[in-house]
């Protein structure tokens, strides 16, 4: 999903210094501690997957939402098209109910400058 930093490697017994928690596919999970870090105080967390599978972490979205958590949920391959995956991962319906969601921003850009700006924007968004 792009996300990847050349600066850092994955949080390992072998590499406490990494940045990254690999989940695989926990997305309810993922979104739970992410709000945990940023709760505990001083870490802006980003979690990603992909937009159609943000009903498993919706329960973490809302409740990011509804506490002011600082977190910002990447949410990838949120085309109409059908892609490699085919139609059970074509997201119609689930951009409606982030959009519908209380103190959620949403973001869709087209290309890296939007993409950078979004960035740039969650970053400066203040509860």
């Amino acid at each position: 999903n792009k996300t990847a930093l050349g600066c850092t490697v994955d949080y390992q017994s072998t590499s406490p210094q990494g940045r990254y928690i690999r989940f695989g596919v926990r997305e309810h999970g993922m979104g739970a501690i992410g709000n945990g870090l940023h709760a505990y105080g001083g870490i802006v967390p980003f979690t990603a997957t992909f937009l159609t599978f943000i009903e498993y972490m919706f329960p973490a979205v809302r409740l990011a939402a509804l506490s002011g958590h600082k977190h910002i949920f990447i949410m990838t391959h949120d085309s109409l098209g059908i892609g490699e995956d085919g139609p059970t991962h074509q997201p119609i319906e689930q951009v409606n109910i982030v959009r519908a969601t209380p103190n959620v921003l949403m973001f869709r850009p087209a290309d890296g400058n939007e993409t950078s700006g979004a960035y740039k924007v969650a970053m400066e968004q203040e509860d």
